[in-house]
């Protein structure tokens, strides 16, 4: 109880005219944050009350008191006249944005409440924009009380945040560049500013592209000697896989299980082509235009728990159209005791711009039905011998094709063992 009564406390002195020169009230909304976190309502609804009555105070301090205050001071400082002019028309022009967002501005929060009720501006109006104001400011550092009891890896929205701008840095910043150049161009009357800050712009972006794919590629890629000592149920896995370390990107299907200690001797078996990826692959730029040159191009990565795909695969084909497959060794199954491999098999069908992995670049166009990928292979794994075994188990979700999504499927997984 007497937490909460110094939380009420140090929030209305905070907002009251004078005293709030020396009690800062962030510490107790903080604070009332952290005891959100553990279930403590009662010190945001103190820290609120304390604010609200805080402001009220001040309010008619200002509307009794504030005349005199001012011709006291003006006596004293007549420089002063002009500024507070200005502030009385800034507060009668715009009192909305003036109470309403003052608690976020810092130091000027402390005196708009006095100042509104010496500019007589009317109760109710001064109340409700109070109110706003309170929400948003008190608001503010009881979400980063929260937060900081939480843990920033506790809460999901924050650390995806936090991956997407990590992911997007460079992109970010070229473009801001770009505007700011674009800017400066208009501002200077340069002769074609639009075309030089789209030249800038382009320039950045293959700057970009070549960086990602031949330096920065393989910064993503971890050890995985420690992955058999992961023991994982397939039936509790996540059967998506994503164009970069953020679920911002569409998802695109995980289709297929083996159960083994490597899906390699089988695709060869098949007549699978295995492919170089940009990620666990030393490939410079020359390399990569002779596997083009081959109709064998690197496959681009996709990330399944924030990592490439372990190898990869392609039928023979053109640069545009092909089979191909990403594999990741995800651990050991519960109860076969084998080691448990995923792939997300899909069949390119021509070129597109797309956003991926924090870049924007030209990518092979993916089919949305994988599911017939799905069963292509599976006939050709039971075509092979009998040693194989080969069915559809339903794994995944039902999954139509939509903005979240860059496919359609039933949610059957192919399940291969030998």
């Amino acid at each position: 109880m007497f937490e909460t009564l110094g939380l009420f406390l140090g929030s209305f002195f905070d907002a009251i005219i004078g005293p709030n020169l020396l009690v800062p009230g962030e510490p107790f909304m903080i604070a009332a944050g952290y005891q959100l976190y553990s279930g403590g309502y009662l010190a945001v609804v103190a820290v609120l009350l304390g604010g609200l009555l805080g402001d009220q105070l001040s309010f008619f301090v200002g509307r009794h008191y504030g005349f005199n205050a001012q011709k006291k001071l003006l006596r004293w400082q007549p420089k002063i006249r002009r500024p507070l002019a200005r502030c009385r028309l800034l507060m009668n022009r715009n009192s909305f944005w003036v109470i309403a967002f003052a608690r976020l501005l810092g130091p000027i929060a402390w005196v708009v409440p006095f100042m509104a009720g010496t500019n007589h501006i009317r109760w109710r109006k001064f109340s409700l924009y109070a109110l706003i104001g309170l929400l948003l400011g008190v608001g503010q550092f009881v979400v980063w009380g929260y937060l900081l009891a939480a843990g920033v890896d506790n809460v999901p929205m924050l650390g995806e945040m936090a991956t997407f701008i990590s992911e997007h840095k460079y992109t970010l910043g070229l473009s801001l560049a770009s505007l700011a150049l674009f800017y400066f161009g208009l501002k200077k009357q340069w002769r074609y500013a639009w075309l030089k800050a789209s030249s800038f712009l382009l320039v950045g972006i293959l700057a970009l592209n070549y960086s990602h794919f031949f330096w920065f590629s393989d910064d993503t890629v971890i050890s995985t000697d420690d992955i058999q000592n992961n023991v994982i149920d397939v039936k509790g896995l996540n059967y998506k896989v994503f164009a970069g370390q953020s679920s911002i990107y569409p998802a695109q299907a995980v289709n297929v299980v083996y159960l083994g200690e490597s899906p390699k001797n089988l695709m060869r078996q098949l007549g699978w082509i295995e492919n170089q990826t940009f990620s666990r692959n030393d490939l410079e730029f020359a390399d990569y235009l002779s596997l083009v040159r081959n109709n064998t191009p690197p496959i681009s990565d996709l990330f399944w728990d924030g990592q490439p795909q372990h190898m990869a695969f392609q039928l023979p084909g053109s640069l545009t159209q092909r089979s191909h497959i990403r594999w990741w060794n995800t651990g050991t199954d519960t109860q076969t005791q084998q080691p448990v491999w995923i792939g997300a098999l899909s069949y390119d069908n021509g070129l597109t711009l797309t956003p991926y992995g924090g870049i924007i670049t030209v990518l092979h166009s993916v089919a949305a039905d994988v599911d017939s990928e799905r069963d292509k292979l599976k006939s050709s794994v039971l075509r092979l011998n009998a040693e194989w075994n080969a069915e559809n188990l339903q794994l995944a979700n039902v999954t139509a094709k939509n903005d979240q999504h860059d496919y359609f499927t039933d949610g059957q997984v192919l399940v291969v063992s030998q």
